[in-house]
């Protein structure tokens, strides 16, 4: 708190008075970290003491996404400064509208958004702690309630999803990303009370399978039950066999992940991610809330939305073809300019160049077509007849295929003009 108002609020109170300095400017420092604490009186002691970020631009007449990051374990949290260095705020310090905090350069009016780190003692994560921070956090700033996000990582991925199952029913979630979560068993599973308040929640699962800390298992379970309840979500396995693990790219797949989150809305349909191989999105035609990424290879939109595409007339010295995608229709899928209508569902839009044969690798599974043509529709189905073995998940080797679920034991995709390798990753039961 500014010291000149620490003085005052002393006086007042010294002559019987209370002060209220709610949306006061110098509640926070815009482009900077500013921290709310139990030691200053600024927080009471049953809400989670904050730092919050609020952008350099930032307009009180506007309202703002906001993006909770919960930390993880360790040795616990003290003060705010302990916790404001995570991987959100790391992008955000600069102020530049950097491309990997979420930012698109192709949507104008995008005003930026709020982070607010909490930081508690070595214990769960609260979900009605959390509603009195959110409360807490609208009286400081100005909000958007229906884009309220939450992400952490271990303690504060099961976090996410305390926050997101145990809602008391006073605060809105749209889109939530627990990463690599911790001992998410003590929430319950199944089409219970608890895991469908997440069905108007995005829910984007990151997790390397072979985490020795963060079991997998309960992911899966609690994934699956969001999705049996009739919500909507995408779950990515994490390269690498540690607690802490990155895929390569990762400040690019950081981009992508938080612009997914930012696009969705509480009070609206969900924006189904839409991915380009092979050529660009070009003018949003026609749909609600369309949010084009920044490097116009992805974007994500309501079902309905019409979208142009744009494609060269030759790659890798092989003429263009055709447009190919498992749902969603084309204007004139065999145009470099055409349309597409997206679906309920994400989609990945192939451009096809020539016809040179490609080649499908499949280890663990069979293929129908076994040998499919570039453009074809591909359904992927594993070979149970594993002696002493489980299914575990798909492992794709092209950066063509993005797998949205990939322990499901049978998806689709399009061929592209390049060879794919997919291993079924099993796993031998204890």
């Amino acid at each position: 708190m500014n010291s000149n108002r620490s003085v005052i609020k002393v006086l007042l109170m010294g002559m019987g008075l209370t002060a209220n300095f709610v949306d006061a400017a110098t509640d926070y420092t815009p482009g900077k970290q500013h921290n709310y604490t139990h030691a200053s009186g600024d927080v009471p002691k049953d809400v989670y003491q904050y730092s919050v970020w609020v952008p350099k631009d930032y307009q009180p007449a506007k309202t703002y996404p906001v993006v909770f990051y919960l930390h993880g374990g360790g040795k616990g949290r003290k003060h705010p400064d302990n916790g404001k260095r995570n991987m959100v705020s790391a992008t955000l310090l600069d102020n530049d509208r950097t491309t990997d905090a979420g930012y698109s350069r192709h949507q104008s009016g995008f005003h930026g958004y709020i982070l607010v780190s909490p930081v508690k003692p070595i214990a769960r994560w609260n979900a009605r702690q959390f509603g009195r921070l959110l409360e807490h956090v609208k009286n400081k700033v100005s909000i958007n309630e229906n884009r309220v996000y939450v992400t952490g990582f271990s303690m504060g991925g099961q976090g996410t999803w305390h926050v997101a199952c145990g809602n008391p029913g006073n605060y809105k979630i749209a889109a939530m990303m627990p990463l690599g979560a911790w001992g998410c068993r003590e929430v319950r599973h199944g089409k219970t009370p608890e895991t469908c308040r997440t069905l108007k929640t995005a829910v984007w699962v990151q997790h390397c399978p072979l985490d020795p800390v963060s079991k997998i298992s309960e992911q899966l379970r609690l994934f699956d039950s969001h999705i049996e309840c009739g919500g909507y979500g995408r779950f990515t396995m994490i390269p690498g066999k540690g607690h802490i693990s990155r895929g390569a790219n990762d400040g690019r797949f950081f981009n992508k992940r938080m612009s997914w989150m930012l696009a969705q809305d509480y009070q609206t349909p969900f924006n189904y991610m839409v991915e380009v191989n092979g050529g660009t999105i070009g003018e949003i035609k026609s749909g609600m809330r369309p949010f084009k990424g920044d490097d116009s290879r992805f974007g994500f939109f309501e079902p309905g939305t019409v979208i142009g595409l744009d494609a060269p007339a030759t790659k890798n010295g092989q003429p263009f073809v055709k447009w190919a995608c498992v749902r969603g229709g084309f204007s004139d899928a065999f145009s470099r300019s055409s349309t597409f209508t997206t679906e309920k569902s994400d989609a990945e839009i192939c451009a096809i160049y020539g016809t040179k044969k490609t080649l499908l690798t499949i280890e663990g599974g069979f293929a129908e077509p076994a040998a499919p043509s570039p453009g074809d529709i591909v359904k992927v189905t594993v070979d149970e007849n594993q002696k002493g073995k489980r299914y575990f998940y798909w492992k794709s080797g092209s950066p063509c295929l993005d797998v949205t679920i990939p322990y499901q034991r049978s998806f689709t995709f399009v061929m592209p003009s390049a060879d794919v390798t997919l291993a079924a990753e099993f796993y031998s039961p204890r």
